[in-house]
């Protein structure tokens, strides 16, 4: 009994003497339980709806009045400009994330209620994500059901005449694989440079760093550069398994997705170096690398769920996750078949966490190379 004490006595000093890791061991679970607990939600709390009334009578009104007294819809008002280009103005806010869908009233609403003629009233979804659009489809037609019981007017019939955008087949993998792309390619990079200056660290060279006559600045971008080569070859990898195998289709330009594709990885090679700075072992590097880029990958940027059902606090915070961004952006290519302007923004904001966690891990970096450790 003394040796096994004395090897139990001799683990726990070995636990206490990394308290970074022991704190990580009892925070993630934590942390699990307060994300999920918030982001696990299917409830569809905003359905952006355009509204093209075509028919401009009481009963539209009525049905119109229907949408904007439902708290689950926001309607976006018919400018000019909207109203003269129809359907096709409408398409083209379905396209840029916008809307969610589109609902076209027609013109012979009120003469086909009259008559007791049949009326078709369409709407045009977002199929991108087949279970949202399920939803909204079922909202819907919960609200014409009972604007033709109940508002219609004396013997006309409704029909919604419901058609998925973008993924009419209604697929849910044409929704996953490209956010599993998304999500499997921050996480990789990220892992191939957070190990970099921690492996140093760790079998001594760091000292080499310290005393070279290169700038910080300098051994951060060389040791990034060399990654970028290998996360793009396994981004285009990802990518020709994802086209082949799943048969996903890739609607939008190849070469604008290989572009934002290569700022997404130097942003995930950035967030690597910028923990590894900081880490004091490659395994707390490790670690602190899985649980900033997997779980808020997954949680946290609209892969699983829409942003828009996350709590104020957890939909704040998506905004620091840069998979949100990339989701918009591969999403709109491989699904929709958006253009490069649709994504400037988005392109900006990778850009911009590129620069800010490249400096902030050169800072980090010059600290340690004058403190000597």
């Amino acid at each position: 009994m003394k040796r096994l004490r004395a090897v139990v006595g001799k683990e726990f000093r070995h636990i206490l003497r990394d308290p970074r890791s022991l704190f990580i061991l009892f925070a993630l679970p934590l942390l699990m339980i307060f994300v999920f607990g918030y982001a696990l939600s299917f409830d569809l709390n905003r359905i952006d709806t355009l509204i093209l009334d075509f028919s401009g009578s009481k009963p539209s009104q009525r049905l119109q009045d229907r949408f904007r007294n439902n708290s689950c819809f926001v309607i976006h008002p018919t400018s000019p400009d909207i109203r003269a280009g129809g359907v096709e103005a409408a398409e083209e806010l379905l396209r840029r994330g916008i809307v969610q869908q589109y609902i076209v009233i027609p013109v012979d609403l009120t003469e086909n209620l009259r008559q007791g003629r049949r009326t078709n009233i369409t709407a045009v979804i977002d199929g991108s994500d087949s279970n949202t659009a399920n939803l909204i489809h079922q909202y819907d037609e919960r609200i014409l059901t009972e604007f033709a019981s109940r508002g219609a007017g004396p013997g006309g019939a409704i029909r919604i005449s419901t058609q998925m955008f973008f993924n009419p087949e209604s697929r849910s993998a044409h929704y996953i694989i490209p956010g599993l792309v998304a999500v499997i390619m921050v996480m990789v990079s990220a892992l191939l440079t957070s190990l970099s200056v921690a492996r140093e660290r760790e079998s001594g060279s760091i000292e080499l760093l310290f005393i070279s006559p290169l700038s910080s600045r300098q051994i951060i971008l060389g040791k990034t550069i060399p990654y970028i080569l290998v996360s793009l070859l396994e981004g285009v990898l990802i990518m020709l398994f994802a086209r082949f195998w799943f048969g996903i289709p890739i609607k939008g330009n190849l070469l604008i997705l290989l572009l934002f594709a290569l700022l997404y990885i130097i942003t995930g090679l950035s967030l690597g170096i910028m923990i590894s700075t900081a880490a004091a072992s490659q395994k707390v590097a490790m670690i602190v690398t899985l649980l900033v880029t997997l779980l808020p990958s997954i949680l946290l940027s609209g892969f699983i769920f829409p942003l828009d059902s996350l709590s104020p606090l957890l939909r704040a915070i998506s905004y620091l996750v840069p998979a949100t961004y990339f989701l918009r952006i591969i999403r709109g290519l491989v699904l929709q078949g958006a253009e490069l302007r649709h994504f400037i923004q988005e392109g900006l904001v990778l850009l911009a966490f590129s620069i800010v966690l490249l400096n902030a891990a050169s800072a980090k970096f010059t600290r340690q190379r004058k403190s000597g450790r």
